[in-house]
Parts: structure tokens; C-alpha cells; sequence
């Protein structure tokens, strides 16, 4: 099991006297390995991820499960639902959210495994990788506690799906912004790795960036760099916005830094104008990106 390193700059509020609630980590999440399989638990959710192609969901509330495995082919309540192929994520009633992140499978790619999984709610983040069947014994979980919101920057959501608060399964908007029930049709119109998207929403600036620059993130293993990925994205992500806006979940995004003088300042006290090119952003990403890797094999 590896952890995220502790950030030396913020600290999650601590509980207050006598109250069992983390404002950090409201849902009482947390992540272990049990008998071979990664398994997540909060106060609304199970969920249990094996070296075997397997996602199970349960909703302790309600006792809904859904289970993705194969190819993935996704079971609700033990029926088969509908089959995805790329990423996809699936944002629970809770606001957890859990994204399956694919690879193709060894034996014939052009099928497709499940085999990483990113789970967040506020602060409290975790990834765990290994999940698919092209190799075996490699199962990991990577804590990521008090970075969750970071992480959820990083990982992109790929396709995504809400859990039906009023009834089984899965709905999500169409291009119209209507909701409707995810079936296979839905799937097919819309997973990004079979070439869907024409009814799905256009996803945000950090969306855009993460397609972007999804070849160099991929080059990036572990949850140091995915800190600093994210982080770049959201910065940048409000620079292209002008800085006025946050992120989708109405955060502010703060300008991203270049420091000048050595001391966090551009010339004259001031900061540098946004990048107004994509080369200047790229060259900006090979900074970040080269202090990752530096970062990286110093912790590593």
C-alpha cells in the first residue's frame, strides 16, 4: 500500500471536541486490503475490487448493487444492464464518485478490462490499480487522504453516470440536458473510446485540458504527479476562463504561479500574464511535468 505525502503548506480541519465527524473526510471513508481484494467503505458504501476484472458497488442504504466485470459488462442488481468500454465514471447518491479507467485486454484489444480504480468524496481520495487480469498478483491500493479533491481534478471522468436517486440503475443528461435512464443505446452513443459523444454534454475546460494532455499524464505513475497534474489543470484551466470561474463543483481556481524572482513574484511585485498560446501552456506543462519525474524519484 503506498500513501500520498502530507502536504507541508494546508492541513484538513481537525474534529471538533466530542464529534465523531471529520470535516476532511465527512462520509467516514476509508480504504484496506481484506482477503485478497481492495475494499472501500463509507457510511453508504461498500465497495470491493479484486485482481479479477471485478468493481462490486453496494448501496448499504438501499442494498442496490451494481457490479462491473468482463468486458466490462455492467450487472445491476445482479442483471445485465449494459456493456462500456472506456472510462466512465459513476457518481453515487452520496456524492461519491468512483471512475473505472479501462485497458485492453491481452488476449484480444480490442476488448477492454477494468483496471483502475479512482474513488473520491471531498477530501478523502484513494486509487487502486491493478485490477485487471493482464497480470496477476499486482493489486494496490494508493491512499490519497486530504487530496481527494485533487485527485478528482487529475483523473479524468471519461463518461459519466449518476446513480438513480428516484429509482434503479443509472441516468445521465443527453446533449439536450435531458435526463434520461443509461442503457446500452445511451453507452454506444456516448463512450468516448468507441466514439460516442454526440449526446453527451460538453465537459468543462478541465475536461479539455485533460484530453489535451492526456499523453503526458499518462507518462506520470503515481499519485505525487497526479497531485501536481491536477493542480496544473485547475490553474490553468481558470486562466483559459479569465480566473473568474472554479470548477465544475463551484471551487475557485486560483491563477497558476510563475515564479520570477524566487519568490512566488513576477517582476515588479506583479504576476505574469497568462499564457495566451498553446505553446506557452505546453511549455508551462514541461516545467511542471519535469519537477514530477524530479519529484518523483527523490520519494520513489
Amino acid at each position: 500500500m503506498t500513501y500520498f505525502p502530507t502536504s507541508t503548506t494546508s492541513t484538513a480541519p481537525s474534529c471538533p471536541p466530542g464529534s465523531s465527524v471529520d470535516p476532511a473526510n465527512p462520509s467516514n471513508a476509508s480504504t484496506t486490503m481484506q482477503g485478497g481484494q481492495a475494499v472501500f467503505e463509507n457510511d453508504s458504501y461498500r465497495i470491493t475490487m479484486g485482481d479479477n476484472n471485478t468493481v462490486h458497488i453496494k448501496n448499504k442504504e438501499t442494498g442496490e448493487t451494481y457490479e462491473a466485470w468482463g468486458d466490462p459488462h455492467m450487472k445491476i442488481d445482479g442483471q445485465h444492464a449494459f456493456d462500456f468500454w472506456g472510462t466512465t465514471t459513476f457518481k453515487l447518491e452520496d456524492g461519491t464518485k468512483v471512475t473505472i479507467e479501462t485497458t485492453p485486454w491481452a488476449q484480444d484489444p480490442s476488448m477492454t478490462l477494468s483496471s483502475r480504480v479512482t474513488i473520491t468524496n471531498g477530501d478523502y481520495g484513494v486509487q487502486i490499480s491493478g485490477i485487471d487480469t493482464n497480470q496477476t498478483g499486482d493489486l494496490k491500493i494508493h491512499q490519497a487522504e486530504g487530496w481527494g479533491k485533487t485527485l478528482d481534478w487529475a483523473v479524468n471522468d471519461g463518461n459519466r453516470l449518476s446513480e438513480n436517486a428516484h429509482g434503479s440503475g443509472f441516468v445521465a443528461r443527453d446533449h439536450n440536458g435531458s435526463v434520461r435512464p443509461v442503457d446500452q443505446q445511451y453507452i454506444n452513443q456516448t463512450d468516448l473510446l468507441k466514439g460516442g459523444g454526440a449526446d453527451r454534454p460538453q465537459g468543462g475546460a478541465a475536461d479539455r485540458l485533460q484530453a489535451q494532455f492526456k499523453d503526458a499524464f499518462r507518462l506520470l505513475g503515481g499519485l505525487v504527479s497526479i497531485s501536481f497534474a491536477g493542480l496544473f489543470l485547475g490553474a490553468l484551466a481558470g486562466r483559459q476562463q479569465g480566473g473568474s470561474q472554479g470548477n465544475e463543483g463551484g471551487g475557485r481556481t486560483e491563477p497558476f504561479p510563475r515564479p520570477a524572482d524566487g519568490h512566488g513574484r513576477g517582476h515588479g511585485g506583479q504576476r505574469e500574464p497568462a499564457p495566451q498560446t498553446a505553446a506557452a501552456a505546453s511549455h508551462a506543462l514541461l516545467d511542471t511535468l519535469r519537477f514530477h519525474l524530479t519529484l518523483a524519484r527523490a520519494v520513489g
